[in-house]
């Protein structure tokens, strides 16, 4: 039976916990969207999502660890070497790693993260008949070179307010400089705002906003509807990931009225 890794962290005043690593990709950072969340009142020096670990599956497990912050990391089990921004390297069993005021203990003996599979396509009639009440703020999708990942803090899209939110792609790829191309279908043009695909190097994932408006007209009718966004590079020719989202969209009231004086 495979034993659980974890990291165990460490604030400047003591505090500890561990968290388990269950995921092939693990996001830390003091981002509350991140897998391990490093929260700015416990300690500073930690960027919103600072460090990526991609697990290299096998009999013993390792990570490879890409700093996505802008301040260096210490590898204090690796003779105390800096890990530079937008930088990799390796960590195994019992490394110490130096993140900002928190120290970070890795246990990954025995344990085993099996690679992501490619997903196959969700046919439509299941995706169509997906509820509002069961629709996940985040959903993720990965093919052997492009990661996916769209985040909204709501499913409601209301006329009063857009709704904000994030797409995290990530180069799953070995090709360095892949710049990326996003659309989002289901929704008009004037009804959506997304930012420009970045351009990464291999496992590398980086956040695009997204801003989502209610349309005020009567169509999309109120109700639920289903947004997609697709991730495509000419550097991965033929390679497509998308996620699939459901929002509800909220009534739009419009009425006029009139005052008619009879004799």
């Amino acid at each position: 039976m495979n034993e659980q890794a974890t990291v165990e962290i460490t604030d400047r005043e003591g505090w500890r916990k561990v968290f388990p690593l269950s995921k092939s990709l693990v996001h830390i950072g003091s981002d509350p969207r991140s897998d391990v969340v490093l929260e700015t009142w416990r300690g500073g020096g930690v960027s919103a999502r600072h460090l990526q670990l991609i697990a290299a599956p096998g009999q013993a497990l390792r990570y490879r660890a890409v700093n996505l912050g802008e301040s260096d990391v210490r590898l204090e089990g690796s003779g105390g070497r800096l890990l530079k921004p937008r930088s990799a390297a390796e960590i195994g069993d019992g490394e110490r790693v130096r993140l900002g005021d928190f120290l970070l203990v890795f246990r990954l003996s025995g344990a085993v993260v099996a690679a992501a599979p490619r997903p196959a396509p969700a046919p439509k009639a299941v995706a169509a008949a997906t509820s509002a009440a069961t629709a996940r703020p985040s959903v993720e999708e990965a093919s052997s070179v492009i990661g996916l990942n769209l985040f909204l803090p709501e499913t409601a899209l209301s006329p009063e307010r857009p709704l904000d939110g994030s797409v995290s792609v990530q180069n799953l790829g070995d090709r360095p400089g892949v710049q990326f191309k996003l659309e989002l279908e289901g929704l008009d043009a004037d009804c959506h705002e997304i930012g420009p695909g970045p351009i990464l190097f291999p496992g590398v994932a980086k956040d695009v906003r997204l801003r989502l408006h209610h349309s005020r007209r009567p169509q999309p009718a109120a109700g639920p509807h289903q947004i997609r966004v697709r991730a495509t590079s000419d550097e991965y020719p033929g390679e497509v990931v998308s996620v699939l989202q459901e929002i509800q969209i909220l009534p739009f009231y419009n009425h006029e009225l009139s005052l008619v004086v009879e004799d």
